[in-house]
């Protein structure tokens, strides 16, 4: 935005150049004025020549020709001079309207407001009159209030007992201290502390490189809104070890992408059946990746008017059901501007073996529990977002963590919300000063101690899960933010296609940028692919398919680089034993082993269809989403193919 100065200075400036031009446009015109009143074309030397040719021999024909073409000649500049007189004169007019208007603006924007000065008035009686007359209304109300609070001390001295006993409450206690009785409006109910932090479990192990899960309350509280007849109690929350086991958020357990199963298969091929155990369609389109808890495959859908969670059988496929998230009329009025990459379900849902969690393009979030039913749902509100809202939910014991960051850094309108898992209500909000992104947060363990750990530009930021205080944050990152952020053995890992990668420390507080930031490179930067670290590597992957290695203890050049020439990516890679695997945009599947000094190549399989979401793996099985079908890979003992 503009200051009064700059617009002045813009405007004076504008006010001059129309000036100039107006001079010297207006001196043209004068200049040819003046030239076609002094030389009249009939005037001229070579027709008066013709002229006097033409009268000596009035039969020379020739002679009779060359006037007549230059008298045409003659006309024809003649009257250009005087179109050019009327085009002229418009454009010095119009030059003349636009020098006075912005000399005009100019000049209201640089003269000073007049500063109003008291001034003594003669005696005015009709002041005085009104004056009089607002007293008089002013003491007329407060006759009426008076009236008014005396009739209600009247009235309290007249009360039945009666009512007094029965105002009292079922005790049949009576009011102390007074003779009436006091009638409370129902209080509103207290609000729910923030649940405290899980119970401190042991370290996961060192090839997942994930940080320790967070354990769900002892007791979960009923929900507030609409409970489903048809959920099963819960007898006691999962346990560390379950949470470990499943895959219950965007890449995995610790939102790394790395899978404690080793026995993962490494060969199929979707055209003909090989290594499918089953796919099953989807019927709405959405880039969500699937998660897995026990028997139940998760993933969303959604388009213009619909938002699903589908909830497929993990063995077989089959449906189960599909519970659709109902919305608000403000939610659900205007369908959000979302570009076709992101699409109205990019968000990967999040479950915590009591329900699934999901939230769509137009800021919808719902819960529904494990026999289908919508337990809650609520809108945060349409997300104004460039190209979509696409990050992911994250949880951390009984708390659903939402990273909402939208608009631009000015608008401050980014968040980052804790909702109660049992009711979707804030259980705290803490406002970002960051623009628009897109990663996922995660929260990982440093020395017994949780942190949320959130990616957007410029900042890293850590905050406590108990109440969203901040706890450190370095400036890292640049522009539009898309991965997500990664940890392995007490490293916080950050990539992005600007300003590139870079590992922390997460054992700060405060500003961190140049104490806890260890090393940063740029060579392969990713511009939506997250990151994947273990404890020796840091591997990076970008869109346009190159696959880039470094030492993730000391960073500094590339140990290597892969290229994948004619695929492109948006899916994250994964690991899982000592194999990284990488989901093209194309359908094929790259299986290799990172080593200090190459990538070793194992292994390429077909899917059938494109692909650009996250695989989620448990034992013997990858389940993927495809642009059509969720897919199960997994040997073909028992196949069950759901087309």
């Amino acid at each position: 935005m503009l200051t009064a100065s700059e617009k002045h200075t813009v405007v004076f400036r504008c006010a001059l150049v129309a000036g100039v031009f107006s001079f010297i446009f207006g001196t043209l015109l004068l200049v040819d004025y003046s030239a076609r009143v002094a030389e009249d074309p009939l005037n001229a030397p070579e027709y008066l020549a013709l002229k006097a040719r033409l009268k000596a021999d009035p039969q020379d024909a020739g002679v009779k020709e060359q006037l007549r073409q230059l008298d045409l000649q003659l006309r024809n500049e003649y009257f250009q001079r005087r179109r050019f007189s009327v085009w002229g004169t418009w454009l010095l007019l119009a030059s003349l309207v636009a020098t006075l208007a912005c000399a005009k603006g100019a000049a209201v924007l640089h003269r000073k407001l007049p500063q109003p000065q008291p001034r003594d008035l003669p005696h005015d009686p009709e002041e005085h009159l009104h004056r009089l007359s607002r007293w008089s209304v002013a003491a007329l109300g407060g006759a009426i209030v008076l009236s008014v609070v005396g009739l209600w001390a009247g009235m309290r001295s007249a009360v039945d007992p009666q009512a007094v006993q029965a105002a009292a409450g079922p005790t049949g206690t009576e009011p102390a201290e007074s003779e009436t009785p006091r009638v409370e409006a129902e209080a509103p109910p207290s609000p729910v502390a923030p649940p405290s932090a899980p119970a401190e479990a042991p370290p996961p192990p060192k090839e997942s490189a994930a940080p320790a899960p967070p354990t769900p309350p002892a007791e979960a509280p009923a929900a507030t809104e609409k409970k489903p007849s048809g959920e099963a109690p819960v007898e006691k929350p999962p346990t560390q070890e379950e949470w470990r086991r499943n895959w219950p958020r965007f890449r995995g357990p610790g939102g790394t992408g790395v899978s404690a199963s080793a026995d993962i298969p490494a060969k199929w091929d979707g055209a003909s059946g090989e290594g499918i155990l089953w796919k099953t369609p989807i019927e709405l389109p959405g880039n969500s990746s699937p998660i897995v808890w026990d028997k139940r495959v998760f993933v969303t859908g959604a388009d213009e008017t619909r938002r699903v969670v589908y909830c497929c059988d993990a063995d077989s496929g089959a449906l189960l059901w599909q519970a659709e998230a109902p919305g608000t009329p403000e939610s659900t009025a205007v369908p959000p501007k979302v570009m076709e990459a992101t699409g109205f379900a990019a968000s990967t849902p999040a479950t915590d073996g009591r329900r699934a969690y999901a939230m769509f393009a137009n800021g919808d979030v719902a819960a529904v529990d494990f026999a289908g039913q919508v337990s809650w749902s609520r809108s945060l509100g349409m997300p104004k977002n460039t190209y979509g809202h696409a990050a992911s939910l994250a949880m951390y014991g009984d708390l659903l963590l939402v990273q909402f960051d939208q608009g631009t850094k000015q608008e401050k309108l980014s968040k980052l919300l804790a909702l109660k898992a049992d009711t979707g209500e804030t259980a705290w909000e803490t406002p970002r000063e960051v623009p628009n992104s897109w990663p996922t947060p995660m929260v990982i363990e440093l020395d017994g101690q949780p942190q949320i750990i959130t990616a957007a530009d410029p900042w890293v930021i850590a905050y406590t899960p108990s109440d969203g205080k901040e706890i450190w944050r370095a400036k890292c990152l640049q522009a539009d933010v898309g991965p997500s952020p990664t940890f392995a053995d007490g490293l916080v890992f950050v990539a992005n296609e600007f300003p590139g990668m870079a590992a922390i420390r997460p054992d700060g507080s405060g500003d961190v940028t140049d104490s806890h930031v260890l090393w940063e490179a740029d060579a392969g930067s990713p511009d939506c692919c997250s990151p994947l670290a273990t404890d020796k590597y840091l591997m990076v992957l970008a869109s346009f398919g190159t696959l880039t290695c470094y030492d993730a203890k000391q960073g500094g050049e590339p140990l290597w680089e892969e290229d994948f020439d004619g695929a492109s990516f948006s899916s994250s890679p994964a690991m899982a034993g000592k194999n990284v695997f990488l989901f093209s945009e194309e359908g094929k599947t790259f299986i290799l082993e990172p080593t200090d000094g190459e990538c070793v190549r194992v292994a390429e399989n077909e899917l059938g269809e494109a692909c650009v979401t996250s695989p989620a793996f448990q034992p013997g099985r990858i389940y993927v989403r495809g642009k059509e079908h969720l897919f199960c890979i997994g040997a073909n003992q028992d196949k069950a193919s759901v087309q």
